[in-house]
Formats: C-alpha cells, structure tokens, sequence
C-alpha cells in the first residue's frame, strides 16, 4: 500500500467531481494502487449520501439534486470496483479498468516511445491527448540513480509514482504514493539505485530550476 496519500479534502473534492480532469485522473491512478484511499473515498462517500438525504432540493424544477446523486452513485462503484482488485506495484498488471492511464496509452509502460530529454531522462507527453488548457500531463522516466536538477515551481505539481521509485529532500517514496509540491519546495528527486523510475506527473505552470540550469528557465514555458 501506498505512504504517501493526497488529503481528505482533496478526496472530498474527487468524490464531488469537482477536480479538474489532469488532477482527477492523478487521483484516480492513485486509488489504484492505494487501499487505504480507496476506504477513505467509500466514508467520504458514504458521508455524502447521509447529508444528501437530510438536505432538500433547491426547487422541484431545479434537476442538480438528481445529477450529484448520479455523480456520487458512479463514484461509489467505481470506489467498490477498485477495492476488490488485487493490489499490484506494476502499471502493467492492472486493466483498463481499474487503471484509467491505460487507456491512453498505446504501448505497455516500457515501451512506450519515450522522448529523450536528457541523457538519464525521458518523457511520454500526454497534454495533446488530455487536452485541458493550462495543464501538461507527462510520464517521466528516470533511469535508475540519476537526478532531476534542483528546481521548484511556479504553480502546482502531483506527481504518482507507476514503477520504481526515487528520493528527494523531504522523502523517499515508492510506487503508488501520492506526492504534491509547489512554490514552497525546492527539490531534487534522485531515482533509487535498483531500477528505472516512472512518474505520472501533472503541471499547472512550469518548474523553474535553481541552480546553473537555470539559464533554461526562459525556454520552459508553455501555454
């Protein structure tokens, strides 16, 4: 199971859907491999329901009552569904079912075609396929021991992990878990030793580096 989870809020906000669809689908990729959110999702759920039943509709005309209640009922078996499969560390041995990346993706993780970015580093874009504006939507893949330049951002990052795992100066973290940074952090992951790490990462503004690589900074943005 995951150790590193978003937060009862954010879960709330999910069960509602009210996310936007980059942030969803992080959520959801972390529910796949992450029992104890997926039992925190059922109460949140489960809590919606009893408000609703003690909470009367605007007006009999007004059809919003009926499209939550269809909302929260969707969400709950999807909830349902995804705690009777067997957890797994690999993005590979889930279904497009219970992992709704997959359905993106035209080849299995490792082999997709990767874009090289570096000579340790390579991306998978997906913000032409979820194509929500200011968003970018990627796989990362960081060969095994080697390190992303310190940066920080400009905005919000959620990054999950689907293979591998890496470290950084507030953590080490492993397939599955759940981690949001944003102007407040400054950081540098380092992929653990044993094997090549593979993030779905989500933007709503560039990074922006901090140390010499910094002069790249103008050549990151995106709109």
């Amino acid at each position: 199971m995951s150790a590193h989870h978003p937060d009862d809020m954010v879960l709330l906000d999910y069960a509602a859907g009210s996310l936007s669809l980059p942030y969803a689908l992080a959520i959801s990729v972390h529910l796949c491999f992450c029992s104890h959110c997926r039992n925190q999702l059922k109460k949140l759920n489960s809590i919606g329901g009893v408000l609703l039943e003690n909470t009367k509709p605007a007006s009999l005309e007004d059809d919003a009552f009926d499209q939550l209640m269809a909302q929260l009922e969707s969400d709950d078996t999807k909830g349902k569904t995804a705690t009777a499969v067997k957890e797994s560390p690999s993005l590979e041995a889930k279904t497009d079912i219970t992992n709704p990346l997959l359905a993106y993706l035209p080849a299995p993780l490792h082999n997709l075609p990767w874009q090289q970015q570096t000579r340790e580093i390579s991306k998978y874009d997906l913000t032409g396929i979820i194509n929500v504006r200011g968003f970018q939507v990627a796989l990362q893949k960081i060969a095994a021991g080697a390190k992303v330049p310190v940066h920080t951002h400009k905005g919000h990052e959620l990054t999950v992990i689907l293979h591998g795992g890496f470290s950084d100066e507030l953590g080490v973290y492993h397939a599955g878990d759940f981690i949001a940074r944003d102007g407040s952090h400054k950081h540098s992951p380092t992929a653990l030793q044993n094997e090549d790490c593979i993030c779905l990462t989500i933007l709503d503004a560039p990074i922006k580096f901090t140390g010499w690589q910094r002069i790249f900074n103008p050549f990151m943005a995106w709109h």
